[in-house]
């Protein structure tokens, strides 16, 4: 009455054996994927590759190379990718003058990294923090060394100087710092501003426009003096002129008389005298009246026709 319930089919043993084998491939293609990936490291534009091996050798190895590339490594080292290009670093620094009046100097330094001393840089700085921990420290030390010696006014008119002192300070500090390992490299630096308090910003302006005006009146005082001078010698010369002339014609007058007295063969000093008058009176009416040619003289006698010598 009752059917045999039929037995399962074992499944062959040659089955399961190439079942495991496809896993067993599958986890080892996904191993050496991983693996692979792990060996490989892309170095870009700018960066140096070191290689770190905290399991073997506790120690990273020389700079291996400079970017773009890629590079094998073992896959439990390691990479560290170090900028070594141009680098900034850009800050407003307070300090004090001479006089104790707090100012603000904004620097900017430049720098590229030498990728045979990325190592040592590295071995000392392993945060790569070196920038904040050195740069900025010396930077900020050196500069508030320098401003105690130079008060506010020294900072403005000797400004040139200071920023040379400041410079040659901070580069020849950052060159002899141990800790970088002379790591730097076209180190540059520049002083961008010096910013002072507001209100002594105003007063230096007020002063300004004060020394302005001060300018402006002694440039009025000496240009009043120099017309002044100019007006007076002017008519030094034109006094001059006229006295020289007045001698050149009273000269001219003695001469003409002396003349006129030796034509006509005169020697009663009443004669001379009266020939003197009457030129005189000649030539004072040939100036009043230039135009006038002949004079006639009237009196109790025969009246006298006079020619007047007019101007040549």
């Amino acid at each position: 009455m009752f059917e045999p319930i039929p037995e399962r089919r074992r499944l062959p043993s040659v089955g399961r054996a190439t079942r495991a084998l496809v896993v067993v491939g599958i986890v080892v293609l996904i191993l050496t994927a991983v693996f692979a990936a792990l060996m490989f490291v892309q170095v870009q534009v700018g960066y140096a590759l070191v290689l770190s091996d905290p399991w073997f050798r506790k120690d990273v190895s020389p700079v291996v190379g400079t970017g773009p590339t890629w590079y094998m490594k073992m896959p439990w080292e390691q990479p560290i990718l170090i900028f070594y290009q141009t680098d900034t670093y850009e800050a407003v620094i307070p300090c004090f003058s001479k006089d104790q009046l707090e100012v603000k100097i904004q620097v900017l330094l430049r720098w590229s990294l030498n990728p045979a001393k990325i190592r040592e840089l590295y071995l000392k700085y392993p945060r790569l923090d070196y920038e904040n921990v050195a740069i900025k420290s010396i930077t900020e030390e050196t500069i508030r060394l320098i401003t105690k010696k130079y008060t506010t006014v020294d900072t403005i008119s000797l400004r040139d100087v200071v920023a040379q002192e400041i410079e040659n300070a901070i580069l020849n500090a950052l060159k002899n710092e141990p800790s970088l390992a002379s790591a730097l490299t076209s180190v540059e630096f520049d002083l961008k501003n010096i910013e002072y308090p507001i209100t002594y910003t105003r007063a230096i302006e007020q002063k300004l426009v004060k020394e302005q005006e001060k300018i402006a009146a002694e440039f009025e005082r000496e240009r009043t003096l120099i017309l002044a001078n100019a007006t007076a010698q002017k008519y030094v010369l034109e006094a001059l002129g006229q006295a020289q002339a007045r001698l050149i014609i009273a000269g001219s007058t003695k001469e003409a008389i002396q003349l006129i007295i030796e034509s006509a063969g005169m020697t009663n000093t009443t004669d001379t005298s009266k020939i003197a008058q009457l030129y005189l009176s000649l030539e004072t009416l040939r100036q009043i009246a230039p135009e006038i040619g002949v004079l006639i003289v009237g009196g109790s006698g025969v009246p006298m026709i006079l020619q007047i010598p007019q101007n040549p």
